[in-house]
């Protein structure tokens, strides 16, 4: 092999050498979604997943698909089994700080809502066994 050829060669062998090194997707491991007071009346959910924020802008149904009392009701039993398994799995590895008997907002409560979502269609995690209830419309 010519040295010319050597030498454009070998560097494009060690870019593709780091562009696979660095193309490994690592262990995923989420953290419990935040839901905090902005100030006395408004509230803000904060997912640090990095997939979930793309994946939710993508999500064809608006929060107005199902009102409040369905969302409460999903996440009440989503969040009772996350805090359950909180401490005993490295995914679930903090609780999620929900208060059922708080009137958060609909935005809210459909985020977190589609937070569950996500872990469960996206990442193959199940919450809730056996019960199916996410469908796109």
């Amino acid at each position: 092999m010519s040295t010319k050829i050597k030498t454009y060669l070998l560097p494009f062998i060690f870019a593709l050498m780091i562009a696979a090194c660095s193309s490994q997707r690592p262990l995923h491991r989420a953290s419990a979604p935040e839901i905090t007071p902005d100030d006395s009346t408004e509230y803000e959910l904060i997912v640090f997943d990095q997939g979930f924020e793309t994946w939710y802008l993508l999500q064809p149904s608006p929060a107005a698909d199902h009102g409040i009392a369905y969302y409460k009701n999903w996440n009440r039993q989503y969040v009772n089994e996350w805090n359950y398994r909180s401490g005993t799995s490295r995914f679930f590895s903090s609780p999620i700080n929900y208060d059922p008997n708080e009137n958060y907002p609909l935005q809210i409560e459909h985020k977190l809502y589609y937070y569950f979502q996500y872990v469960e269609q996206e990442l193959n995690i199940p919450i809730l066994r056996g019960k199916t209830r996410f469908s796109r419309h």
